[in-house]
């Protein structure tokens, strides 16, 4: 891949500021589609788990909560989990969820075998990735609070890929972890689509 910028040689491109590792970041305007429960933006992976994060906390601003909870923007877990890894070994955390998005596999060509998630359906259960197996008692313990609240859900797998948890479940002597995900289509791209409801529902469930 090149990033074609108009210049002529290395010694303009060098004067216009461009530096060797500078960080490209793709244009691209969030937007809401003609069926107004589609979401279309760049980046949802994971800038959706940062914002479901925000949104529960501000649920939980003034409530008499028994227990402390933090909401975490991790970095690098793209390249090694580095963020949850470090900030897991700060906070020291009795339990852990990862929010993040999972793969959508409701679009033409794609099997059910290759991807199980449905836009609409609901936030992913993740049962395993390729970093971790989920917590049982922790994941019976969500699967309760969706049945009782409502609120629907659907499971997951992600045997060739990975979230924040993995790190996290590792830290100490160990943290009962989940990954919570909302259904995405066309993940690690800068048009990404994602539904409404399974936002506001992963927001409820946490």
């Amino acid at each position: 891949m090149f990033i074609d910028i108009g210049a002529t040689s290395r010694e303009e491109a060098m004067e216009w500021g461009v530096r060797p590792g500078d960080m490209i970041v793709p244009y691209f305007e969030f937007t809401v589609l003609n069926n107004e429960k589609m979401l279309l933006a760049k980046a949802w992976d994971n800038r959706i788990g940062c914002a479901v994060a925000i949104d529960v906390l501000k649920q939980l601003k003034g409530v008499d909560h028994p227990n402390t909870v933090y909401g975490v923007g991790t970095v690098q877990e793209e390249v090694g989990l580095r963020g949850a890894r470090t900030a897991a070994q700060f906070i020291q955390p009795d339990i852990a969820f990862a929010v993040d998005v999972g793969i959508a596999g409701d679009t033409p060509g794609v099997s059910e075998k290759e991807a199980m998630g449905k836009l609409g359906a609901g936030p992913h259960i993740v049962l395993y990735d390729a970093t971790m197996v989920s917590h049982r008692g922790l994941r019976e313990f969500v699967i309760e609070v969706a049945e009782e609240l409502n609120i629907p859900y659907h499971f997951d797998a992600m045997p060739g890929g990975g979230t924040d948890a993995g790190a996290i479940h590792l830290t100490g002597s160990g943290v009962p972890s989940l990954t919570i995900a909302i259904p995405t289509r066309y993940i690690h791209s800068h048009a990404a689509i994602l539904h409404r409801d399974d936002y506001e529902n992963t927001v409820k469930l946490l």
